[in-house]
């Protein structure tokens, strides 16, 4: 399985939130009642990687726990930085024994194939069966497994398992020539990916598809998991009515005069079952104050009682008329500015209409310069916040420590004994030091994860 995006609260839903976990639970539950013998977890287990709740750590861990076999996991780019080695939170459910987190590490530049030792490692071996396991990269994917795919050595039936797309079945970020992987066919005989949220089957590479729609476009993707064995020969079957995803409803209604009535008359006879996820697209060449916004989201809610509502209008003015103004740009930055607004990325609809132009044109140089000022922007955003917040953390330290120099001093100008002194003394220490450990648990981690020490103030 793949793409499961726990704790992703979906137009800021609750109730979506509980479907993704529902999602995850009902295909561990299938896993158990075919008596697997392993799952594979192809990436995004999370649909976040930082701002863990409470609620979503405890969806996790509480299908994990009962799980009966080895659960194995890469890291998908919604689970961890492709940029920078990150402590993630698929890292802390491998420390706790919940998953086998495989990825390679890299000693000055070469990329290193390490056995699973318990605690980290690229590949392990489970009765027959070797699984070689790679986190996501990014751009990098490709000469990443130029290095990682001609270290791999059969033993038993292998599989290789990442997160990144093939070329070809949808057009996103993140994929590659499926002939990079047709090369090393001799050495390996199953390839589980992720990234792409619809199934696909290519000779020996399997994507499954999400378990839930992340996205409206998504909703008539093919979604599920493999259930995959082999004896002498490998046979599969592509499961999906263990789960039913929720339905999303799709209307369009076009207001040619303020008649309500018509409007509700409409909706009655295009309403579904309940609880969709309700997508409205409006047109109309009314003025858009001759309709009452507030007025027809009610009559949405009463007849199709949704999920949620999501009401996109599409206005024609005939009177107005702009001049020296490119209309086709216009409505291209009000759209992108929708689709961002979603996402962490900040003022960017200039460089991203920047970059279809440099695309169109061919003039990928351009190209590359404008991403470099992009990550750069963001990287730079990204460590003054980092920079702050560590300078309130050490504020506050040093508050504490000069607070108990204070009562140090207080106490001996009252003539404590000797004693006393000395227990007071270790009493602070060890108070100090119990604040630095505290303070200093978000970037306790390498990328080998294992403890730094950090010197005392």
């Amino acid at each position: 399985m793949a793409d499961i995006h726990l704790g992703y609260r979906q137009y800021g839903s609750e109730e979506r939130a509980l479907d993704f976990a529902q999602a995850f639970k009902k295909a561990f539950e299938l896993a158990e009642k075919e008596r697997v013998d392993f799952v594979i977890i192809s990436g995004d287990l999370f649909h976040k990687r930082s701002e863990m709740d409470p609620i979503t750590l405890a969806q996790a861990t509480f299908v994990l726990e009962k799980a009966k076999f080895p659960v194995i996991v890469v890291e998908g780019n919604h689970d961890s930085s492709y940029f920078k080695e990150r402590y993630t939170w698929i890292d802390y459910l491998s420390q706790k024994g919940y998953l086998i987190n495989l990825k390679p590490r890299f000693d000055s530049g070469t990329i290193i194939i390490d056995e699973w030792d318990g605690d980290s490692g690229a590949y392990i071996d489970l009765k027959d069966v070797r699984i070689y396991g790679m986190k996501y990269y990014g751009a990098l994917t490709e000469r990443v497994l130029d290095e990682y795919l001609p270290k791999i050595k059969r033993d038993g039936f292998t599989i290789f398992t990442s997160h990144f797309g093939i070329e070809g079945y949808l057009n996103i970020y993140g994929c590659i020539n499926s002939a990079k992987l047709h090369k090393y066919r001799n050495k390996i005989d199953y390839v589980a990916l992720g990234h792409i949220h619809k199934k696909y089957v290519e000779d020996f590479i399997f994507n499954p598809g999400s378990l839930e729609s992340c996205d409206q476009n998504e909703f008539n993707f093919e979604k599920g998991v493999f259930i995959v064995e082999c004896d002498e020969e490998l046979s599969y079957s592509h499961v999906t009515d263990f789960y039913t995803p929720r339905k999303f409803l799709f209307i369009k209604y076009n207001f040619s005069s303020p008649n309500y009535n018509d409007f509700r008359n409409f909706l009655e006879k295009n309403r579904g079952e309940g609880k969709e996820v309700v997508h409205l697209k409006i047109s109309s060449k009314l003025k858009r104050f001759q309709l009452d916004d507030e007025k027809i989201e009610r009559i949405v809610k009463e007849v199709l009682d949704p999920l949620v509502v999501r009401i996109e209008w599409e206005f024609e003015d005939g009177i107005f008329e702009a001049k020296g103004v490119d209309l086709s740009t216009n409505i291209e930055k009000r759209v992108l500015s929708q689709i961002l607004r979603n996402f962490e990325y900040g003022e960017i609809v200039e460089d991203v209409l920047k970059l279809r132009d440099f695309i169109l044109k061919g003039d990928f140089d351009a190209v590359d310069n404008i991403i470099s000022e992009i990550i750069s922007e963001i990287t730079k955003k990204d460590k003054e916040e980092r920079r702050k917040e560590v300078s309130r953390e050490e504020e506050k330290i040093v508050k504490e420590i000069e607070e108990r120099k204070e009562l140090e001093k207080e106490k001996k100008m009252r003539g404590i004994g000797e004693e006393e002194k000395r227990w007071e003394k270790e009493k602070i220490e060890d108070e100090v030091k119990d604040i630095e450990e505290e303070w200093d648990w978000r970037r306790a981690y390498d990328q080998r994860s294992l403890l730094r020490k950090r010197k005392k103030l």
